[in-house]
């Protein structure tokens, strides 16, 4: 073997052995970005359903289309999973694209004050179709809020308070600290995972 073949399988082994190195590294900093503390990851636990030992914590928008898709069978499966799962709502209002996601975030948690959380959030999934595009869904929120049987009057209140708002921005910020980049992001026991792989990641988890 001449110098000049020396040099280009040298060249040659050096630029695999970089590639494999990079390779390496990247796989390794998936996993770091995407497995969190499971304590960090559900917060204090604001709206949460069920008490099993398997958490499982979505970030999510009420505005958003891809959300509202996965809502109801996202509901099923954690039914399946009834008392192996303690399931965790946080909000994620993508704030850039979507215009009443903050208001929307704000409308169920003030309906949380009133212990309708969950049914204000089905509401609005069910009906985003109707609020995403209004210029300001303060009024049709309430009709919400009172078809909930609330009292409108707190709900009003409520609504636009410090205390709902900071609920929604504890959540924000976790959501950003975390890197996330869209919605829904889940967890099962701080391991970020793909909706379609839901089922299997809490069937092991639950083992």
């Amino acid at each position: 073997m001449n110098t000049k073949s020396v040099i280009v399988f040298v060249v040659a082994t050096i630029v695999v052995l970089v590639g494999v190195v990079g390779l390496l590294w990247q796989f390794g900093g998936t996993t770091a970005s995407t497995t969190k503390p499971i304590a960090d990851v559900a917060g204090q636990m604001l709206h949460k359903q069920g008490d099993g030992p398997v958490v499982v914590t979505e970030f999510s928008d009420f505005q958003c289309p891809a959300c509202q898709a996965v809502h109801e069978p996202l509901k099923q499966l954690l039914a399946k999973y009834s008392g192996k799962v303690t399931f965790v709502y946080r909000y994620f209002p993508l704030t850039n694209i979507h215009k009443n996601a903050m208001l929307s975030a704000q409308a169920a948690e003030a309906a949380g004050r009133q212990g309708k959380f969950w049914e204000m959030g089905d509401l609005l999934f069910s009906k985003q179709t109707e609020w995403e595009g209004i210029a300001d869904p303060h009024a049709t929120f309430i009709q919400y809020a009172a078809s909930l049987g609330l009292d409108q009057a707190k709900f009003a209140a409520d609504l636009d308070s410090s205390n709902v708002k900071d609920a929604v921005t504890t959540d924000l910020t976790a959501a950003t600290k975390y890197n996330l980049q869209g919605t829904p992001t889940i967890f099962v026991n701080g391991v970020q995972t793909d909706f379609a792989n839901l089922d299997a990641a809490i069937t092991q988890a639950a083992k």
